[in-house]
């Protein structure tokens, strides 16, 4: 019964580990968490949303059908909204009340909200948390199996030498 309970405990480990870590590793420059058809922004200030939601953005291949809608975006690592008045595909620039921005910057309109998700998973991925349930358990994993090793190596050459005196002393 322990036996099962600590290897259930093992893979929910190695599961929120790789998850925490692809998340971190998925991150951009503004902290928006970014997969191949989403982008995803913890506790923000996205009207629509409470500050403690995981807010979807759908990636869009012509952001030409959202003019004149309200979008958001980023601009000097700040989360700002406003109104999308046009969209060059081919230079990669969006223009927002005036000013021209570069596609890298542009979230789009949300879609989706994950109420508490966006709490958690900024808790997870802090570097604090990071460091001492990742990095730390890895870390004395790692020193123990060294520890393990050495045992094992120092015991088998106990072995072969004492095999070798008794050779000795029976000749």
């Amino acid at each position: 019964m322990k036996g099962k309970v600590f290897a259930i405990i093992c893979v929910i480990y190695v599961i929120l580990s790789v998850f925490v870590t692809k998340f971190l590793l998925d991150r951009n420059d503004y902290g928006v968490f970014e997969t191949k058809d989403n982008y995803y922004v913890c506790n923000s200030k996205i009207e629509e949303y409470s500050g403690t939601a995981l807010v979807k953005f759908n990636k869009l291949d012509d952001y030409n059908k959202i003019i004149n809608e309200k979008i958001y975006y980023f601009d000097e690592k700040e989360l700002k909204s406003g109104t999308l008045t046009s969209y060059d595909k081919e230079e990669k620039v969006f223009t927002v009340d005036e000013n021209n921005y570069s596609v890298e910057n542009l979230l789009g309109k949300p879609s989706n909200g994950y109420f508490l998700i966006g709490s958690l998973l900024s808790f997870l991925t802090t570097k604090v948390f990071y460091l001492i349930f990742i990095i730390i358990p890895v870390l004395i994993l790692l020193i123990y199996e060294i520890y393990l090793l050495v045992k094992y190596v120092r015991n088998n050459k106990e072995r072969k030498g004492s095999n070798n005196e008794k050779i000795v002393e029976k000749n």
